[in-house]
């Protein structure tokens, strides 16, 4: 009898199991890119839909150049970039947000419930006498 229990108890939660990790989890990457502030140009462009509606905006390999003499260096974080989707359809962009700091001097900013449609991805930067520089990539899907 105890037996049998294990038995069915044990196939239960298998076949539970499986159904809880076969669920596809369907998401679209973007980039990677080279991207540059203060060019006049968006990093990317990204969509969401209306059944993946979160974005995040990776962004790696940063380095800092200064305009008078074309010196990059590495920053030691993040806090001086920051970052906005604009709907390419209306113009209308969400509020700038940092970007978190992960190991490798990598930065991670998270935008959630976006409405479909196509965005342009814009890095901003807040120091005078430089441009910001690296790569960028960006992740579409339920977060």
């Amino acid at each position: 009898m105890l037996k049998k229990l294990v038995a069915s108890l044990g196939a239960f939660a298998m076949a539970f199991g499986v159904f809880l990790t076969s669920q596809a989890h369907a998401e679209a990457q973007f980039g990677p890119a080279s991207w540059r502030t203060e060019d006049g140009k968006y990093e990317l462009t990204v969509n969401a839909t209306s059944t993946e509606r979160d974005i995040s905006i990776i962004i790696w390999g940063v380095r800092y150049v200064n305009y008078n003499n074309g010196v990059a260096k590495l920053p030691s974080d993040l806090s001086g970039l920051s970052v906005r989707l604009c709907n390419a359809s209306t113009g209308n962009c969400t509020a700038f947000k940092k970007f978190n700091l992960l190991p490798g001097n990598t930065g991670v900013a998270f935008f959630y419930n976006m409405n479909p449609g196509t965005y342009y991805v814009d890095i901003a930067d807040s120091w005078r006498s430089y441009y910001f520089a690296g790569k960028i990539q960006a992740i579409r899907g339920n977060f």
